[in-house]
């Protein structure tokens, strides 16, 4: 299916965004410092918003996977993330995510600010062509990870082999696939946050994209870092200032 198609609602694919929420997100990775942490839960919100808008182009349904429920628009529906380590909650909810069989899902973290709706859209083109039911879409990132999953059928039993969070993620994973007889298919690799370094890469080369919002949030947030990490210069103590007495022929000076 490709963005802008007309279908019914059981027809659409469902784009998924796996999150823990936006102040959870914080207190997990610490990209910054704690005077600026407002900030930092602003950026995780608006990396979801942009989610859901690139979904929404696309004409997906819209779905949001968080332990706990989250203020969402009124077109994106919550489902409740179940107990235990990340890969199986990801394989529950993932394979609970399609409407019907045969239907693609798209699924994404809040971690990924370079997220553009042309990467959904590559991930559903790809799964639209022919041998689409037997293709994976993956979307790496630099630091081993990933970005986005896409695929027409569960995976659930298959993610569930994968050490997730660990730099060989994305490495095991493609093997997995390949070796239950899947073709893997990439998209262009984005960075995600998962460090400060990793933050300060995206406000340096990329805060120029994505939308107005986010845009503003990066400059903003750019400017505050900068100040915060400026040096304070030393204060150097000024010795005070005596004033001169005069002396006089034949007399002492007076005492105070």
């Amino acid at each position: 299916m490709q963005c802008g198609t007309e279908t019914s609602v059981d027809e659409r694919a469902t784009l998924l965004v796996f999150t823990l929420g936006a102040v959870a997100e914080g207190r997990r990775r610490r990209l910054v410092p704690e005077a600026l942490r407002d900030r930092e839960t602003a950026l995780y919100k608006e990396c979801l918003d942009g989610a859901l808008a690139a979904g929404r182009a696309c004409g997906c349904r819209l779905e949001v996977a968080a332990p706990a429920p989250l203020a969402l628009p009124p077109d994106a529906r919550y489902r409740e993330q179940p107990s235990g380590a990340f890969g199986e909650r990801l394989a529950a909810v993932f394979d609970r995510a399609a409407p019907r069989p045969a239907a693609p899902v798209v699924v994404v973290g809040t971690d990924t600010p370079g997220l553009a709706t042309g990467h959904v859209r590559r991930a559903l083109a790809l799964l639209a062509a022919p041998g689409g039911i037997d293709r994976v879409v993956i979307g790496p990132s630099p630091d081993g990870g990933l970005y986005l999953l896409a695929a027409s059928r569960p995976l659930g039993h298959l993610l569930q082999r994968v050490p997730w969070r660990r730099r060989r993620t994305f490495r095991a994973l493609r093997r997995t696939l390949s070796a239950a007889g899947l073709r893997v298919s990439l998209l262009d690799p984005v960075a995600d946050l998962d460090r400060p370094a990793d933050l300060d890469a995206w406000l340096a080369r990329h805060a120029a994209t994505g939308g107005e919002a986010l845009r503003r949030l990066a400059a903003l947030l750019g400017r505050l870092l900068a100040a915060l990490r400026r040096p304070v210069l030393p204060v150097t103590p000024v010795p005070p200032r005596l004033a001169p007495v005069p002396v006089r022929a034949g007399r002492a000076p007076p005492h105070h």
